[in-house]
């Protein structure tokens, strides 16, 4: 088929052929949160790209009701399949012949392996696998020991900050070159597309400092409540919202709160929000603030940059390969509640700058796209498949 091409237009022609229609499948069994965002976005880019793809999920699939283009299937129920709905799903694969299965999410490893080896048999897909985070919340003993196993058999290992390399090789003896780095375009774009915004009850002419995610130990939350008193003192009408569901024991948060006597400057609000809502803090917030000690990546933080607005972020997770210092942002040294205090109160205060970093925002925003996200993912699909996948591809259309 290719001889009459030379070696360079013969593999043209291939990619050509291969990723003219590849039948992919997504598992991202959280049907909530910022992993199956994220996969619900790569999904749409890459049939957009021309692919047919399939998303397995948990039921309550909170997208369930926003345009999409992919098949969605609804099948765990709290990261445990529902028998009659993993039957259905199997006999999609049966039907469908994915010819990538890509994993999504690092929460629960056994069900991946427990997937993996079921699917396996039923079909000769490649696996590939976004962590999105590198280890659990709750880290337990036999974690490792799955990842490694896990981690093993995946073709392709798709990373959301460079940071994490390191780590992904040294704990999991994944080889740099089955591993590619992407950054995260705004998950909630929809939200800015097809949500009317809620907005919160908040004062008039507050400058909101908001914190917005999932409450737990590694975010920090404990040193921007320590670093609360120096900006609300120099920023009279600065207002903290902050904004998640709690993985932890919110109780010394509270006890900090009231110990600091700032409760009428500072509100916790410790729950997973509906889009409305999200929208409605974000739009009514001046800035976002990352006090991370620790972490992967946030894809928060894409959507702060969505919606516009500067963010204070710690140099841990990735964040300073995605804020630049001074132009988007400002970087902070973690665990440091006076550093992180005055950047705050550059924020809110410094006009000139901020307005800079709102332009420079809405710039970065637009250099990092879904389309260009999944050109990237599509390339690597095809290295895994091959020649000869191509081919199949081909005849089986």
């Amino acid at each position: 088929m290719f001889q009459t091409h030379s070696g360079r237009d013969a593999k043209a022609v291939q990619m050509s052929i291969l990723t003219e229609r590849l039948r992919i499948v997504f598992i991202a069994p959280a049907p909530r949160a910022g992993t199956v965002q994220y996969t619900h976005n790569l999904a749409n880019a890459l049939v957009d790209r021309g692919h047919r793809v399939t998303l397995v999920t948990g039921l309550g699939f909170e997208l369930a009701d926003y345009p999409r283009k992919y098949t969605a299937m609804e099948v765990f129920d709290r990261y445990r399949p529902r028998p009659l709905r993993l039957c259905r799903f199997l006999w999609h694969c049966v039907t469908f012949r994915p010819q990538i299965i890509h994993l999504q999410g690092a929460q629960h490893p056994a069900l991946y392996i427990l997937l993996w080896a079921m699917l396996r048999l039923i079909g000769s897909a490649s696996f590939v696998y976004t962590p999105q985070d590198v280890l659990p919340n709750s880290l337990r003993p036999y974690h490792i020991r799955a990842f490694r196993f896990l981690y093993a058999r995946m073709r392709h290992v798709f990373l959301n900050a460079k940071q994490n390399e390191p780590l992904v090789v040294e704990n999991f003896a994944v080889p740099r070159e089955r591993i590619t780095v992407l950054p995260i375009a705004d998950l909630t774009a929809f939200v800015r597309e097809h949500v009317t915004a809620e907005r919160p009850d908040i004062p008039v002419g507050s400058r909101v400092v908001l914190c917005f995610g999932l409450i737990e130990p590694r975010k920090g939350i404990h040193t921007l409540l320590s670093a609360a008193p120096e900006f609300l003192r120099q920023v009279p009408e600065a207002l903290l919202v902050i904004v998640g569901k709690p993985l932890m024991d919110i109780a010394p948060l509270q006890q900090q709160l009231t110990e600091l006597g700032l409760q009428a400057r500072v509100r916790l609000v410790p729950q997973y929000v509906s889009f409305a809502q999200m929208a409605g803090y974000f739009t009514s917030a001046r800035l976002l603030v990352l006090p991370y000690e620790n972490g992967w990546n946030s894809g928060v933080l894409a959507s702060a940059f969505g919606f516009g607005k500067p963010v204070v972020a710690t140099r841990v997770g990735g964040f300073d390969e995605v804020v630049t210092d001074e132009s988007t942002g400002l970087l902070v040294p973690p665990k440091d509640p006076a550093v992180l205090a005055q950047a705050i109160v550059r924020v809110l205060r410094d006009e000139a700058l901020y307005t800079r970093m709102v332009a420079n925002v809405q710039t970065a925003a637009g250099d990092i796209s879904w389309e260009a996200i999944a050109r990237i993912t599509e390339g690597r699909y095809v290295d895994v498949l091959g020649i000869g996948a191509g081919c199949a591809v081909s005849q089986a259309r």
